[in-house]
């Protein structure tokens, strides 16, 4: 009787073991979306463009903007490079921060974009002020073997 007994446990602990087992590959195969290596370069290049805004960092948003960068949209005509770096050495003028949500990244060899809603904080002439949601769509192309911003569009969120 304590044989079968053990033999018992052995097979249930065994059965458990493997229908345990049996759930690890789904663990690593879900059906979530993965973020490949050009798609994670894309977003380290905007976090940078940010970066570059919020801490008026002249030299580094010009290495990230290419030299035919447009920016234009909801917040007015198109603005080329120079015009925008020229914003960020504007003493009155300040990003403070940017909150991005529903962000998205899509990303080949060459070419990416990220796109989703934002609110940006900022100041100008003395006084505060906050956006209301927008929507960006950032374009991004490797030149050069770096990324580079190439265009910045934006236009009425919907209340993100």
């Amino acid at each position: 009787m304590l044989r079968y007994g053990i033999r018992l446990a052995a097979s249930i602990a065994t059965f458990i073991l493997g229908l345990t087992l049996s759930f690890v590959p789904s663990l690593f195969s879900s059906d979530a979306p993965r973020v490949n290596v050009y798609e994670r370069e894309v977003l380290e290049a905007d976090r940078q463009y940010i970066d570059a805004h919020i801490n008026r960092d002249v030299a580094a948003l010009d290495r990230l903007l290419a030299e035919d960068f447009v920016i234009g949209g909801r917040f007015g005509g198109v603005t080329g490079k120079a015009q925008r770096l020229s914003l960020l050495t504007d003493s009155g003028f300040s990003f403070v921060d940017i909150n991005s949500s529903g962000t998205r990244v899509t990303a080949s060899e060459n070419a990416g974009e990220v796109s989703g809603y934002a609110v940006l904080r900022g100041g100008y002439g003395g006084r505060e002020y906050t956006s209301p949601s927008y929507r960006y769509v950032r374009r991004f192309e490797r030149r050069d073997g770096r990324w580079q911003v190439v265009g910045v569009e934006t236009s009425r969120g919907c209340g993100h």
